[in-house]
């Protein structure tokens, strides 16, 4: 099996060079210019169909994220709460423990903040009470799940 071309013949005595001639275009295949443009065509269609179909599925996409991370964290508030409520009273007790070990008041800022972090708590955990009034204060009506038997 010959590693050399059909191009590429020995140098004669009249040859010049290492004789080997010049692929010249009629060498190509006939195809090559078809399947070229082809190859173009097919790559300008991929980015008009992206630049025309991204406009559309762009805001859906979004829409259906935002559902998605709204649905979990629905299904997230109950133990986000309870880990909130764990959180600020074993804050409160640190508080506490170190006020008694160094008989230092607190500081306002501190005040403030365990204050705040205690009012949010309060407030997400009594969310199940206050959901139905925020909702018919709203015109919102929220229907209830439909166990499915089986």
């Amino acid at each position: 099996m010959s590693v050399i071309g059909p191009s590429c013949i020995p140098p004669s005595e009249n040859s010049p060079g290492c004789g080997c001639a010049a692929e010249s275009k009629a060498d190509r295949t006939p195809g090559s210019k078809a399947a070229g443009a082809a190859v173009a065509t097919a790559l300008a269609a991929a980015a008009c169909t992206a630049c025309c179909v991204l406009p559309f599925t762009l805001p859906a996409s979004l829409l259906a994220l935002a559902g998605g991370s709204i649905a979990v964290l629905d299904h997230a508030h109950g133990w986000a709460t309870r880990l909130a409520i764990a959180v600020v009273g074993c804050a409160w007790l640190w508080i506490g423990w170190r006020v008694r070990k160094t008989k230092r008041r607190i500081s306002a800022a501190t005040m403030f903040v365990m204050v705040f972090a205690t009012l949010l708590t309060a407030s997400a955990a009594s969310w199940p009470l206050i959901e139905p009034l925020a909702f018919d204060a709203m015109g919102i009506a929220k229907k209830k799940a439909v166990a499915h038997g089986g």
